[in-house]
């Protein structure tokens, strides 16, 4: 049977209807007076939680076309998480807005999507520009705590544990979080450390939410050679099968063959594996593999064809706790073995930092030394009443110390939807002034600058406020700072009243919103595969003797 196609307005009615569906889930979760979505899990407890990643996975619609534009948003979605921890809301906002109001710009003639594209793209580059341009570097423990709050949806007590995580573990960044066996919260430090590297497939993932891979008292295997196929690591992963336990594997490298082999005994859940490259190169790579085997306990593998290898023991496998590994680092909590003597180690790489003719990639092997031998982690339990309540005071944590980190690294603006919106209006003035001749691209600004909007006016319809009257108000004031508190309904110095956004989260909210609408205006043709309406088509074998 042939495919089922559709084209044009129709095709662009049906994608745009479904990315609003996606962005009305989504955004009811809002700001500070944002509700909770409710997401049944079949045989297990039902999730609550504001985080906008998590409730966009689980929104599938039954109109396959919408479906598919849902789809493109939630990847405007997923990305902004994975790559900052946060904004996954906004991203999803941000993308029907963009996509909405540009869809109407081509329908009315003014410009063809190509056009539109390419003027959004200026858009989003320049208005990025403008939030650099205003960002602040973080600076004191009080700010780290600040972001920690808002991210965290107001809460000032998981606010205080996250800063004061970060201020014991430094600059090495290294918190995690964990599910406590009670109903209390507490911040420990264990030993660990993290690698910069993360897994080698997508596939490895057990954790489909946060994009990552938990393994729970695992088993690690560190192989300083290249792994070409599962002959060569049989023994080992028979093993580890029979204990019943997960294994992280640690290589310089992996054939195609190979990974593909340890994905399908996943897929079928005969092993939980995942794997990561060795970090750097020659003797680096080897010294760093070294540090990690005395951490971890274990031994260094160097030759896969090795009997060694094919009968090796569990007990030469390295142990820890838990270990998280996403798509950029691998971090490993509660390491078992200490490392004697290591003040004089440190010393010494200390030592070599100091030198000024050292490089770049020897400045990160020093510092990657240090992390391991040095490692410590601070670990958050979360602890709560229920498994509702649990998962749902889990993901905002969890999303409040990505969002953390994020600022750290890459410093802040005024939140709650202001710097976006105020980088928006700044963007909207330049092209009024300047291109006024130009209906393209002031129409296209004008276009952004009602996108860049969208997240303050949500937040504030999220807490029955009235919303033009509150945007009127901070159009007119010149302060960079100046907001509206949703929480406390009064105009402040967002900055000093510590409602504060990473300039990471925007930014990546942005890029990914722009590239999933441009993707999403650029469609002409929807091709639907027919085959699926045989799915529901009981088949019937006919026996040998029958024609």
């Amino acid at each position: 049977m042939d495919n089922v196609l559709y084209f044009d307005g129709h095709a662009q009615g049906l994608l745009l209807e479904g990315v609003r569906n996606l962005s009305d889930a989504v955004t009811t979760t809002m700001g500070p007076e944002g509700n909770l979505a409710l997401i049944e899990r079949k045989g297990l407890p039902p999730h609550l939680t504001k985080d906008g990643a998590t409730v966009a996975k689980h929104v599938f619609l039954s109109d396959r076309v919408q479906a598919l534009g849902a789809d493109i948003a939630k990847q405007a979605s997923e990305n902004t998480a994975r790559i900052a921890g946060d904004g996954s809301t906004t991203a999803t906002l941000l993308t029907y807005q963009i996509y909405k109001q540009a869809l109407k710009t081509i329908r009315s003639g003014i410009a063809s999507p190509y056009v539109v594209k390419q003027t959004l793209q200026k858009c989003k580059d320049e208005t990025i520009q403008i939030l650099e341009s205003h960002k602040r570097e973080v600076s004191s423990d009080e700010e780290i705590k600040q972001i920690a709050t808002v991210s965290a949806n107001g809460d000032e007590y998981i606010g205080s544990l996250i800063s004061e995580a970060m201020s014991k573990v430094g600059s090495s960044g290294l918190v995690t979080v964990e599910k406590s066996k009670t109903t209390s919260t507490s911040l420990e430090l264990v030993s660990g450390i993290k690698l910069e590297r993360g897994y080698v497939s997508p596939y490895f993932c057990n954790d489909e939410d946060k994009m990552r891979s938990v393994l729970e008292d695992p088993f690690v295997l560190i192989v300083s050679d290249k792994i070409s196929n599962l002959k060569q690591i049989y023994g080992v992963l028979e093993k580890v099968h029979q204990s019943n336990k997960p294994l992280l594997i640690i290589a310089n490298d992996f054939d195609h063959e190979a990974i593909q082999g340890l994905i399908v005994n996943v897929s079928k859940g005969l092993l939980d594996v995942t794997c990561i490259r060795s970090p750097f190169y020659g003797e680096k790579r080897h010294q760093v593999l070294t540090d990690l085997s005395r951490v971890l306990d274990c031994k260094v593998f160097t030759n896969v064809d090795d009997e060694e290898l094919e009968n090796a023991d569990l007990s030469m496998m390295g142990k820890c706790k838990k270990i998280e590994v996403s798509n950029d680092e691998t971090v490993f909590v509660d390491c078992k073995s200490k490392i004697e003597n290591v003040e004089e180690e440190v010393k010494q790489i200390e030592l070599e930092l100091e030198n000024p003719q050292v490089t770049k990639e020897e400045v990160a092997f020093y510092k990657q030394r240090m992390i391991i031998l040095k490692g410590i982690v601070a670990v958050l339990s979360i602890g709560a009443h229920s498994d509702s309540e649990l998962l749902e005071l889990f993901d905002r944590v969890d999303d409040a110390l990505h969002a953390t980190k994020s600022a750290i690294e890459s410093g802040f603006l005024p939140g709650g939807g202001t710097a976006l919106s105020k980088a928006g209006m700044l963007l909207l003035e330049k092209y009024q002034s300047k291109n006024s001749h130009d209906l393209i691209e002031s129409s296209v600004a004008k276009v952004f600058c009602d996108a860049c909007l969208s997240p303050l006016q949500t937040i504030l319809s999220n807490g029955d406020l009235p919303t033009d009257l509150i945007i009127e108000k901070i159009k007119q004031s010149d302060e960079w700072e100046t907001g509206y508190d949703a929480r406390n309904r009064n105009y402040v110095d967002m900055i000093k009243e510590g409602i504060i956004d990473p300039f990471k989260v925007t930014k990546c909210a942005l890029e990914n919103a722009v590239s999933a609408a441009c993707n999403l205006i650029s469609v002409g043709c929807v091709v639907l595969d027919n085959n699926q309406v045989y799915q529901d088509v009981q088949m019937v074998r006919l026996d040998e003797g029958m024609e």
